[in-house]
Order: structure tokens, then C-alpha cells, then sequence
């Protein structure tokens, strides 16, 4: 008879060494491979999903890599939640990611709250609440290389009008510096119909943001920006659906593949 003999310790330590510590850190590998991968695939998708997106956007995609906690591993991809001049993507994507009204960036804001006087002398708000401002296709908006209204022209905007710049000013055509940038003003609907504006407009009239100029000896005035109601808009971008489906399909890709190694 023969007699067979072992440690069971041999044996179990290999397996004690897999489960405390290479499989935590494969785990943490794939889950970091995992997050970047799904980060490329939201910058897909917004490119996709989005029209003419600024890298700005694309860039905003984020994730914070994998930990060991306790006997989890835990990352995370989000949207930036920081920007330039307090316009953050986290905000201005949550409409279209959760569904719910558009964003106001900083430009809507500060005209808000600012007064301004129509040409037949009454005070309104150069942005009525519940309102946005488009920008139309007129020549005279300055466009970056995105097709976005320049940075420059926004500036240009809001110091005009909230210095007091007012369509009544144009009454008096000698006081009006017409080789200056700065002749941005706001039309509300019943200043449109004011008689001094009959046959000058450029395209049919409709309240927003107008640049003055003269051609020959006429004042003619463009239409910049349009006032709109503010859209409500449904959930368009899934962030949430593609991260989760991207996550969990490479994750248990890439890890079983480096156990296998």
C-alpha cells in the first residue's frame, strides 16, 4: 500500500496570495483601464450627439482612478464641475443629461437685471425672465472658429448695453458714433412697430439684441441675437447609461484576460 502525504498549507498558500492580493490589484487595473475607455466613449458620443461640440466640452469628461477600500474597489467618471467664467460643463450638460430647462451661461445672466430704455421711452429689461438669446446668421455676428458668436462680441454687447446704450439714442442720428463697435441695443416687441424703425431692419423684425450701422446716409440695423423662450428638453445625452454599460463590459473583459495572464 503506498501512503500519500502533503501540507495543506502548500497548497492554499498560493490561493491565500490570489485572493488578498492579486485579485484586489487586478481588480484595480481593470477598473482604471475600464474608466478610460469609457471616457473615450462619452467624448464619442457627445461628438456624435451634440452639433459643432468645443473641445472644451469633450475635454470635460473625467474620472478619478480606482482605489482599494476595505474589499472594494471603487473610481468614478463624472463631468467637469469646473469652468471659465462659472460656466461649468457639469451644469450646462445636466439639462441634456437629467432632462430639464436650458442652461443660462453668464451672458443671459447679466442682462438680466439690467434696464434699459426703449425708443419710445419706456424701462424694460434688456432680457425678459424665462427668455434666452440665440444667435441668428446675420453677417454681422463675429464668429470663432466654431461657428460660436465671439468672445469679443459678447463683451462688446453687454458694455454697450449695460452702459446705457438705447435704441432711443438713434433718434438723434449726429449723436450716434457709427464707426464705433459698440452699437449693440434691445428691441421688445412693441418697440418693433415704432415708426422710426419702418424699412430699416434687415431681415423681418423680431425682439433681441441689434447692431446699428449706416450705409450711405440710412441707419440700417442687424439683428444679432434673437429672443426665444428658454426650451425644457428631455434626457439626451445618457451619460449615466453609457458609463455604466461601458464600465462593467470592459471591466469584466480586461480582468478576466489579465487573471487568465
Amino acid at each position: 500500500m503506498a501512503t500519500i502525504s502533503f501540507d495543506p498549507q502548500k497548497l492554499i498558500g498560493p490561493l491565500n496570495e490570489l485572493v488578498k492580493v492579486q485579485i484586489p490589484e487586478t481588480s484595480r487595473l481593470s477598473l482604471n483601464e475600464a474608466l478610460f475607455a469609457t471616457q473615450q466613449r462619452l467624448k464619442d458620443e457627445a461628438s456624435s450627439v451634440f452639433r459643432d461640440p468645443v473641445p472644451f466640452t469633450l475635454n470635460s469628461f473625467k474620472y478619478d482612478k480606482g482605489e482599494l477600500k476595505g474589499d472594494q474597489v471603487v473610481g468614478r467618471a463624472y463631468v467637469r464641475d469646473d469652468g471659465p467664467k462659472g460656466n461649468a460643463p457639469s451644469r450646462y450638460l445636466n439639462p441634456q443629461i437629467r432632462g430639464g430647462p436650458a442652461y443660462q451661461t453668464r451672458f443671459p445672466r447679466a442682462l438680466l437685471n439690467t434696464v434699459v430704455t426703449q425708443i419710445d421711452g419706456r424701462q424694460t429689461q434688456a432680457k425678459q425672465r424665462g427668455t434666452q438669446l440665440l444667435t441668428t446668421r446675420s453677417p454681422k455676428v463675429s464668429r470663432n472658429k466654431y461657428g460660436n458668436m465671439s468672445q469679443g462680441q459678447y463683451t462688446r454687447i453687454l458694455s454697450a448695453i449695460k452702459g446705457g446704450k438705447s435704441s432711443a439714442d438713434f433718434l438723434d442720428a449726429g449723436a450716434v458714433p457709427f464707426n464705433s463697435a459698440s452699437n449693440y441695443f434691445y428691441l421688445d416687441r412693441e418697440a418693433l412697430d415704432h415708426p422710426f424703425f419702418r424699412n430699416r431692419f434687415t431681415y423681418p423684425a423680431k425682439p433681441g439684441i441689434y447692431k446699428a450701422e449706416i450705409n450711405g446716409k440710412q441707419q440700417r440695423f442687424y439683428r444679432v441675437m434673437t429672443e426665444g423662450r428658454i426650451p425644457t428638453y428631455t434626457s439626451k445625452f445618457k451619460f449615466f447609461d453609457i458609463s455604466k454599460e461601458t464600465v462593467t463590459k470592459e471591466f469584466v473583459q480586461r480582468f478576466q484576460r489579465r487573471i487568465l495572464r
